[in-house]
């Protein structure tokens, strides 16, 4: 059996490449995402991330679980609460009344592994966290250069100040996950989370859809994801041809939510 990091590495890749297709993802690289759109996109993530977090700490004596859990370096509640706050004002807790659809689906999937199998509250910890501590820190310059926001203002989700090296605190989480021991189905079953919890990653950018307006895509844009459909469609067709038993999803291999979108576009990632 592959390591585990390796495989939700690999595991991923498709959805990695359709998330970078989003019109929200590619639109925030823009500068195009409004406060207020953005302020209203802080209420999904704080659904998000209070279910996970509520999940690990229900689950932290799990012999698996406890090797990915770091509260105080990873927790992002807190932050989240401050910055909806200053998008939002003293009220934003009135905007968490009702969820949405995707919203509620996310959370509805993260309860169902805290109480039916938690190692899988693996995959979501490996695609929330290592995704903010990678494409996340570009998305924080993003959102400081083209809102001028006030310094230290608004960011505070991407800031995590109890981790002094974030390279080094990335390659440690890794080798934690090569420590989880589970049996093979379990390994498989933690891969596809991490593909489900993408895909549900996809389906909150795609409720702000229709808000979204902005230029048309450039000629390299349109060149760059032209050729990663080529080279997921031509994948799909030979996970076919060869009888593979496995989910496409599962069997294709990823890169950071957001890094590939940074290289279609010429942008440098420190992941």
């Amino acid at each position: 059996m592959a390591l585990l990091a390796v495989d939700l590495k690999e595991g991923t890749k498709t959805v990695h490449a359709e998330a970078e297709r989003s019109k929200f993802v590619k639109y925030f690289f823009r500068g195009e995402i409004t406060p207020a759109t953005y302020g209203r996109f802080l209420v999904s993530l704080y659904h998000i991330y209070n279910a996970l977090e509520e999940a690990l700490e229900k689950n932290k004596d799990n012999e698996n679980v406890q090797l990915v859990y770091f509260p105080t370096e990873l927790n992002r509640k807190a932050a989240l609460e401050e910055d909806l706050e200053f998008f939002n004002g003293p009220e934003w807790r009135d905007m968490l009344l009702t969820p949405s659809p995707a919203q509620k689906a996310y959370i509805d999937a993260i309860r169902r592994c805290s109480e039916s199998q938690p190692e899988l509250l693996i995959a979501h910890t490996y695609v929330r966290y290592l995704g903010d501590l990678s494409g996340g820190q570009i998305l924080a310059k993003k959102l400081q250069k083209y809102n001028d926001l006030p310094e230290g203002k608004g960011v505070a989700f991407y800031n995590f100040d109890r981790i002094e090296n974030k390279n080094e605190f990335k390659e440690m989480f890794r080798i934690r996950l090569n420590q989880v021991e589970v049996d093979e189905a379990t390994h498989k079953a933690i891969v596809e989370e991490s593909c489900q919890a993408f895909i549900r990653n996809i389906d909150i950018f795609q409720e702000f859809d229709h808000e979204l307006e902005g230029l048309p895509l450039t000629k390299k844009e349109q060149e760059a994801l032209d050729a990663a459909q080529a080279a997921e469609t031509a994948a799909a067709h030979e996970a076919v041809k060869t009888g593979a038993s496995t989910s496409i999803l599962s069997s294709l291999a990823p890169s950071n939510l957001f890094n590939s979108l940074a290289s279609a576009v010429g942008l440098k990632s420190g992941a």
